[in-house]
């Protein structure tokens, strides 16, 4: 029998935890998101919206890093995990894990520069702020500047090693002459002077930054249970883009945000989530293709060793999504 903590201390001291409270004869479930950020609304409106709850689930949603959610998910610390990167990463190598839906298909990031700084051609020459190379803020900016013209020869990438607040005060000191963050950062800029030069309705193809994972052997095992999961998250991502009225006061609440900020944040992020748990097979080569660097490594990596939606199409049918 597993120890019940198997990767001692690493919940408590990493992540934060939210409980639902509980439903008669539901099963308990664990799902970890990285950040409070909107990339991982949908299973905060599923809690919210009952739709676990209409699959006799009881979701705990758990605050963890990233870089902690695969040891989590091998150890059974987790049952579900909503990061992307880490995950696509691990598997790459890999590990027997499996992405059976799409959140985001593509980054929430929007380019912001000063003020003096009108339109994406204003930055050549310009420096621009991120967490770290090869992280999903410069990802999302590559991908902005290219879909708008600009080389990436033309301006320098500088690596802050800091969290999007600080980033953001880094900007506004003058440090950096742009960055790229998700929203409200970007509403609220705005509101100072900023200007928002792109973000996702600019793409064609972007990098997602979050997706519905699970261990090989929890598909195999609980393979009902995981479609009870995937189905009520599915409905929350159309629930997302079809009652804008309700998801806003959502948003207010999990990010302590004014409706004002809600509301036009809500604008920015709609473009980025998927429909329906789906997306082209061209989303996922050019998340792969952005990892090889990383890995050191050129080797053809097969979808199938990366993702599993035969469940999500049984899904997408029953919802009538097909």
């Amino acid at each position: 029998m597993k120890s019940k903590h198997t990767v001692p201390g690493m919940l408590w001291m990493l992540c934060c935890v939210m409980i639902p409270s509980s439903s008669h004869g539901a099963e308990k479930i664990t799902i970890s998101y990285s950040s409070r950020t909107y990339a991982f609304l949908p299973a905060q409106a599923a809690a919210v919206k009952g739709f676990f709850k209409d699959e006799s689930l009881e979701p705990v949603l758990v605050q963890m890093r990233s870089q902690v959610a695969v040891p989590a998910l091998m150890s059974g610390e987790i049952q579900y995990s909503l990061t992307f990167g880490n995950i696509l990463t691990a598997a790459m190598q890999g590990m027997p894990l499996k992405q059976l839906a799409v959140l985001t298909e593509r980054p929430l990031h929007h380019i912001v520069s000063r003020p003096e700084i009108k339109t994406i051609p204003d930055l050549r020459g310009k420096k621009i702020g991120t967490q770290r190379i090869g992280g999903s803020d410069h990802l999302a900016a590559e991908a902005i500047l290219q879909a708008k013209g600009l080389s990436l020869r033309e301006v320098q990438f500088i690596t802050l090693g800091a969290d999007e607040p600080v980033r953001v005060e880094i900007l506004k000191k003058g440090l950096v002459d742009a960055v790229c963050i998700s929203p409200p950062g970007p509403v609220r800029l705005q509101r100072e002077g900023f200007n928002i030069l792109g973000g996702p309705k600019d793409l064609k193809i972007g990098s997602p930054i979050s997706a519905f994972s699970i261990t090989d052997s929890r598909l195999k095992e609980t393979r009902a249970e995981v479609k009870k999961a995937l189905r009520a998250t599915v409905r929350a991502l159309r629930f997302i883009r079809e009652r804008r009225d309700e998801v806003i006061p959502i948003m207010m609440h999990w990010l302590n945000q004014s409706r004002e900020v809600a509301s036009e944040s809500y604008d920015l992020i709609v473009p980025s989530f998927s429909p329906d748990g789906g997306t082209v097979d061209a989303t996922y080569e050019f998340a792969i293709e952005a990892r090889k660097g990383t890995l050191k490594s050129d080797q053809t990596i097969p979808l199938s060793q990366l993702r599993d939606f035969s469940l999500l199409k049984e899904v997408q049918r029953e919802l009538g999504l097909q």
